[in-house]
């Protein structure tokens, strides 16, 4: 599961599931408490339909409290990112647009200069952090690499000491 992405909550499969268990439920449960003392079908059946009804909203509290999690990790992330750009270096934003091959030392990847709409492949050294599709890295561009008025390296090397911060690009 890819960190960078938020989780979505609402998924088809269980917003189908949950109105059908739900709406049979709220049909069962009553109509065995009205007809009490009810038939072994109906009260196996509600009971089943209480259990359903039990495991989605179990899944539906676990969803959004991911999801909830996810934003709460994903702000830190931004305020961290937010901090490090007010540090005082010279930085500039690129998003991972893929990961093509990683490697024990670092990552081959697709990477989107923010600033400048420009997309190229880069190497990223990965000593510690492991960067995924939606990551937005703040780093210190490379004086060797990038000149005014020159054109734009083929491959751009990210070095591990030029990263200053990561987010995901969905949280910004």
């Amino acid at each position: 599961m890819n960190p960078m992405i938020k989780p979505k909550v609402v998924s088809t499969p269980l917003l189908v599931w949950s109105v059908l268990v739900g709406l049979c439920t709220l049909y069962m449960v009553p109509a065995t408490v009205a007809n009490w003392p009810a038939s072994p079908w109906m009260t196996t059946v509600a009971s089943i339909l209480l259990v359903l009804a039990l495991v989605l909203a179990l899944r539906w509290i676990a969803k959004v409290r991911r999801a909830s999690r996810w934003n709460t990790n994903a702000q830190r992330l931004w305020q961290e990112l937010e901090a490090a750009k007010r540090n005082g270096t010279t930085t500039t934003e690129v998003t991972v647009l893929s990961v093509q091959e990683v490697q024990p030392t670092g990552a081959w990847v697709t990477i989107n200069w923010d600033q400048f709409g420009y997309r190229q492949p880069a190497w990223i050294e990965g000593g510690g952090g492991t960067y995924w599709p939606g990551s937005v890295l703040l780093i210190t561009p490379d004086p060797n690499q990038v000149h005014i008025g020159q054109p734009w390296p083929p491959t751009y090397r990210i070095a591990e000491t030029d990263c200053r911060a990561v987010a995901p690009a969905s949280g910004h």
